[in-house]
């Protein structure tokens, strides 16, 4: 077979590979397009999340391939466990034609990352889209998602102005915030200095449980004195280093609050300090790095918002809202949120979960 035939037998296959890809492109695209998504339930209705962890997903009928993006970050250990709700999605959703990817969109909760990150996404043809809206910023951006009929879940952060996402999955951040109060006023005695390290006050989920932990106080608790507030942009080493400026300012600081990430380095402050035990933390999450100091007694009070689930959950309800227009029963599905003491940390965690 003379060189010249060859090639021209190598074009003809690569054409008709290249043709049935634009193809299955085309009715990939055709299928998005003419989907008809169902209404989303009211916004604002909330609840409890009944089938938190386990709903699974249905019968993909018709077979359609769908593409699911998660759009995340990976600044700090929070998301490790998000990571892993993902995979596991991912995973069971691999035998009903779906895909599923993890996307870094950057190093900030903002609409200036996560906004940018939904319009590659959209470029890429998704069906359906899990993310952060950390902002208001966020709105335009979902919407023009919703308008390329691509379904949008929001997971962790949510806006308090309405948009045209169909859900969220995540806890309720304000109520966090009033526990958590609650709890600094149980171990301080109900008066002292306490300081707040918050991870961004551009981030509408960190804001709520700031304001929820200031209200508690300013209704409840009026011998309770909040000498300052920070962000620490959700990084361990910041926090350590405010924590211990906040120390070495007030030497009779009864407590730390921290809303957001980084509430490993504040409390290793506090115990590099010498102040373990006096100086009370406060802050969020069940991760091995904040689980061993509660059990050190160093952290007195962790909550937790089902970290594993705000990877888990949003995935397969998108799939089951794309796939067999199964509408969740809420706008946010809100899930359980106990808090860990060193009195009470074995009933929810061991050396074995590190």
């Amino acid at each position: 077979m003379s060189k010249s035939l060859k090639m021209s037998k190598y074009l003809i296959i690569l054409s008709i590979a290249l043709l049935i890809l634009d193809c299955s492109c085309q009715r990939s695209s055709s299928q998005k397009s003419s989907r008809v998504l169902p209404a989303p339930p009211p916004y604002f209705s909330e609840g409890r999340d009944e089938e938190q962890g386990k709903v699974m997903p249905v019968k993909n009928i018709k077979n359609e391939k769908i593409k699911i993006a998660f759009l995340a970050m990976e600044t700090n250990p929070w998301w490790t466990p998000v990571k892993a709700g993902v995979m596991e999605a991912k995973a069971i959703l691999k035998d009903y034609n779906t895909e599923v990817d993890w996307i870094v969109a950057g190093d900030r909760h903002t609409a200036d990352v996560f906004g940018v990150a939904i319009e590659a996404v959209i470029a890429q043809k998704y069906d359906g889209i899990a993310t952060l809206a950390g902002d208001e910023g966020m709105i335009p951006f979902i919407q023009k998602a919703a308008e390329a009929n691509i379904a949008v879940a929001t997971y962790n952060s949510e806006t308090n102005k309405e948009s045209a996402r169909v859900f969220f999955v995540g806890a309720d951040n304000y109520q966090q915030g009033r526990a958590c109060g609650e709890k600094m006023a149980q171990l301080i005695g109900g008066k002292g200095k306490v300081a707040i390290i918050t991870g961004f006050f551009a981030v509408e989920a960190h804001e709520l449980r700031r304001t929820g932990f200031k209200d508690v106080i300013a209704e409840k608790y009026t011998d309770i004195k909040i000498i300052g507030e920070v962000e620490n942009i959700d990084l361990a080493d910041v926090a350590y280093t405010q924590a211990t400026d906040f120390m070495s300012s007030f030497p009779d600081l009864s407590g730390i609050y921290i809303t957001a990430s980084g509430q490993f380095g504040a409390a290793n402050a506090v115990k590099d300090y010498g102040k373990k035990g006096s100086v009370k933390v406060v802050c969020h999450d069940f991760l091995p790095e904040t689980m061993g100091l509660v059990k050190e007694g160093v952290i007195q009070g962790t909550i937790d918002q089902s970290t594993i689930l705000q990877g888990r959950d949003p995935v397969i309800r998108l799939y089951n809202y794309i796939v067999g227009g199964i509408v969740p029963p809420f706008g946010k599905l809100l899930l359980d949120t106990p808090m860990a003491t060193p009195e009470n940390i074995d009933q929810y965690w061991s050396d074995t979960l590190k």
